[in-house]
């Protein structure tokens, strides 16, 4: 009998349920205890959803180093719709086998589903025993895929993203009354149900166990003939042997696969195929088994957990030993069969004999599977008498997977087993680099201090205490030159590593030259690295050169790491690349999708505690949100407390001051801009200097005003072009300077940066070129950015002009621009749309004077950037 889900409760779980799913992206999580009814649930929300492809898997007990398992069940249903697509996708994880693993399974699986036309719904049963790379798929496909809801049930919450969860209750004592009537086809007494209801703690499935129990003790009678074979509990160790073994071997199997054929069972039982035959006739009879397409499964997880419990130690490693001997006779051909292998191996002990296996799967997923690598390299762990290597690999593949706090319990215990010499050196770094990226910065230092005396090459860590310490504010220097002289002898693989922090603290202490220098290393270093390792490199020089304003650099870069990312798989090491593109779509002007995703990915480095780059997320945030005029969105965000260095509660008094400028508190801003620069901090010095121009400026302050932009364009020259382009902007506002304005148009043009653009145009406006400021207010007005566009519409009506927007462009104006776009001439275009050549001229002059555009260069930017 199946278990309905009833009562009024269910009912509107279930309605909950469906209504979400109806508006993908979206993912669902189902919550409660074994046999409360998720499955059924999920069952019936599958069914209602009208127009959904429903791809549905289960994850497994013994799942956790089984990349992409469910993922790979789920798929399978697909079958002849994508067949060429799913076949390369399971090569994908066979080749892994073979050591080639040049496409990796989670960023196919992605394709694939991204490829499907129409909504697809991917239902996965116990989420809670998923692999971690699994989940990180699930994460990321709604962000990616807008066709893509996903419907999961757990026990208890995985670390996933949900939009929607429900915590299944207990039936109460009129719905449990319910079910018995719906099971006996009438409504027995008020003392039987009582005692159900208290026998089963409201759990569906027991009582439907307590019901047929009761039916087969003739306590009570069913009109159903099936209710008086008893409940399955009771009946399932009243089983002959040959039954019992059969079924004991399924509840094992079923750990690592859905079903399993007749004959393997037989073989795994020791039984011959009449007596297996026999037997499972028997047990299907008694519902305790269940066909399922050409295999069979138990009829419910709770039959499966009381078979395997039934087992003991002994008797299931001896069991988990036939079937990984099975396995290995039947060839262990591609990664799949060699992770249930090894599954089953790490079952059956003893240690001598696992730690091979184990080892095996930790090899084969490290590249494509990092969180599924760091399952494997722990058990591996426990397995070995020398645990410190493998705990130092299970760190490095924590921290690949961005999972900072368990890459740094993982890398301690490596450092306190290892000997003196090179992986503990490794171990110490990964431990620096996890504590920084929560923004432990005490804990960081500490582990460099005590380390860097101790290390066979001490370079990283030099480099990573340089760092960390300028961002506290303190003495860096000394670290920094100490590592910059190590890099020389440097061993290869720390090189890249090394001058990643060198650039990071370089641009920290607002030092381009020594940024480039190292950046470019970086990337020398890079070429020669194995691929997981180019893909972080890469992250890494990208997201230094979007924070010092260099956009189609950075751009540039990330699409190298974004051919990587195909392959591997996996990328966005402890938040970098999601914090890169923050700063690449804000530099871009695509502010909208920009504050899309920081609310998605905020979310995903809160629950994973990378404190540090959700404090860089959210000063980008912040950065938008008060350009936009979203001040209290502002303060909300200002609300949350940063990260305890110099560097992010400087940056968060720069918010505070700009969020006071707009409110038009001027002494606020000027009280929270002293704060800042106290700090001393370059990055933050440059930033609150630039405020402090628009602050004096705002309170009629002429001379504060050309000081601090005087003081910023000392500051900047050796500074970032970020900073040089702010202090370009200041000094032409201050001084009136528009030579240093109009460089500022030429670099913010040239990169693509349509706010800073804006903002010169603005000011050459206010300077005495009017014809700039049409241009500026439509750009502030795409973007969002309201204060802004209202200071230009009142500097374009004191000059007496209109505020004309592009969505006034007629339809001939527009076809010119189109052609002008494609490259053609004016007597090209006098030919093409049989005008005259004068005409072509008066459309275009129409043209400059509407957008503020000034030459047919302007014009063809603006087409590619989808501004016009």
């Amino acid at each position: 009998m199946d278990v309905p889900a009833v009562g009024e409760g269910r009912a509107g779980a279930l309605g909950q349920v469906v209504s979400a799913l109806s508006k993908t992206p979206r993912t669902v999580l189902v919550l409660g205890e074994p046999g409360i009814g998720k499955t059924h649930l999920l069952g019936e929300a599958t069914a209602r959803l009208k127009g959904f492809r429903v791809l549905r898997g289960q994850a497994r007990e013994l799942d956790g180093g089984r990349a992409y398992a469910p993922l790979v069940e789920a798929l399978g249903a697909l079958g002849g719709e994508a067949a060429d697509v799913l076949t390369d996708l399971l090569d994908a994880m066979d080749q892994a086998a073979l050591g080639h693993p040049a496409a990796a399974p989670g960023a196919m699986a992605a394709r694939l589903l991204e490829s499907l036309p129409g909504p697809t719904l991917l239902a996965i049963d116990d989420l809670h025993l998923a692999d971690a790379d699994t989940l990180s798929v699930l994460r990321a496909l709604p962000r990616r895929h807008g066709a893509v809801a996903i419907l999961g049930t757990a026990r208890h919450p995985p670390p996933l993203d949900v939009d929607l969860s429900i915590r299944l209750q207990p039936l109460t004592t009129t719905e449990a009354a319910d079910l018995v009537t719906t099971l006996l086809g009438r409504t027995p007494s008020d003392t039987v149900l009582r005692r159900i209801h208290l026998a089963s703690r409201g759990n569906p499935w027991f009582v439907q166990e307590a019901v047929l129990a009761l039916v087969q003790g003739g306590a009570v009678r069913s009109a159903d003939p099936g209710a008086r074979r008893g409940a399955i509990l009771s009946r399932l160790f009243q089983r002959d042997r040959g039954g019992r073994d059969l079924a004991r071997v399924l509840a094992a199997l079923s750990r690592t696969r859905e079903t399993a054929d007749l004959p393997a069972l037989a073989e795994l039982a020791g039984l011959d195929p009449e007596q297996a035959e026999r037997a499972f006739e028997a047990l299907v009879r008694d519902g305790v088994v269940t066909r399922n397409g050409d295999g069979y499964a138990l009829a419910h997880p709770l039959v499966a957990e009381a078979l395997y419990d039934d087992l003991g130690v002994s008797g299931r490693r001896e069991v988990h030993r036939r079937i990984a001997d099975m396995l290995e006779r039947e060839g262990l051909t591609g990664t799949r069969r060699v992770l249930e292998w090894a599954t089953h191996m790490a079952e059956a002990g003893p240690p001598a004999e696992a730690l091979p296996a184990v080892l095996r799967a930790a090899e084969l997923t490290r590249w494509t599977a990092p969180l599924s690598a760091a399952h494997w390299y722990g058990k591996a762990a426990e397995l070995s008498p020398e645990p410190g290597g493998l705990l130092a690999r299970q760190a490095l593949a924590y921290w690949k997977g961005s999972r900072p706090a368990l890459a740094l319990n993982s890398a301690q215990r490596a450092v306190a087993a290892l000997p003196f010499g090179r992986r503990r050196t490794r171990a110490a770094y990964t431990a620096v680099g996890a504590a920084h990226a929560m923004g432990w910065y005490e804990v960081a230092l500490d582990v460099a201090r005590r380390q860097i005396p101790r290390a066979d090459d001490a370079s990283a860590l030099l480099a990573q205490q340089a760092l960390v310490s300028a961002e506290m504010g303190r003495p860096s220097g000394e670290a920094a030159r100490r590592a910059w002289e190590g890099l020389a002898d440097c061993p290869p693989q720390d090189r890249a590593t090394t001058v990643g922090y060198l650039a990071l603290h370089a641009l920290v202490r607002g030092d381009w030259a020594e940024t480039g220098r190292a950046i470019d290393d970086l990337l020398t270093f890079a070429a020669a690295l194995p691929p997981g390792a180019r893909l972080a490199s890469l992250e890494s020089a990208a997201h230094v050169l979007a924070i010092a304003g260099l956009r189609s650099r950075a751009v540039e870069v990330l699409d190298q790491a974004e051919q990587i990312h195909r392959g591997l798989g996996w990328h966005d090491i402890a938040g970098q690349h999601v914090r890169t593109m923050a700063v690449i779509r804000r530099m871009g002007g695509e502010w909208t999708r920009a504050l899309e995703e920081i609310a998605v990915a905020g979310r995903a480095l809160a629950e994973a505690g990378l404190l540090e780059n959700l404090a860089l997320l959210r000063n980008m945030e912040l950065d938008i949100l008060l350009d936009q005029g979203r001040l209290d969105e502002a303060a909300r965000v200002l609300a949350e407390p940063p990260p305890g260095s110099a560097l992010q509660q400087g940056m968060r008094c720069v918010f505070r001051a700009r969020l006071a400028l707009g409110r038009g508190d001027i002494a606020a801003a000027r009280r929270e801009l002293d704060r800042a620069l106290a700090y001393e901090v370059p990055e933050v010095v440059h930033r609150a200097l630039a405020v402090k121009v628009l602050v004096t400026g705002a309170a009629g302050d002429d001379a504060g005003c050309r000081a601090a932009a005087s003081r910023l364009d000392d500051q900047s020259a050796n500074g970032t072009p970020r900073a040089r382009l702010a202090a370009d902007l200041a000094v032409g506002w201050a001084f009136r300077d528009r030579a240093r304005t109009g460089a500022a148009l030429e670099r913010a043009r040239a990169d693509g940066l349509p706010f800073e653009e804006a903002r010169a145009r603005l000011v050459l406006g206010a300077l005495g070129d009017t014809m700039q400021l049409p241009r500026a207010h439509a750009i502030f007005t795409r973007l969002g950015a309201a204060p802004w566009a209202a200071l230009s519409e009142r500097r374009l009506r004191e000059a007496g002009l209109v505020p004309e927007p592009a969505g006034r462009l007629t339809p001939g104006e527009r076809r010119v621009i189109e052609l002008v776009a494609d490259g053609l001439s004016n007597p090209q275009i006098a030919e093409e749309l049989h005008y005259s050549r004068k005409t072509v001229e008066v459309y275009l002059t129409r043209v400059y004077a509407k957008t503020g555009l000034r030459s047919r260069v302007e014009l063809a930017l603006a087409v590619e950037r989808g501004e016009l």
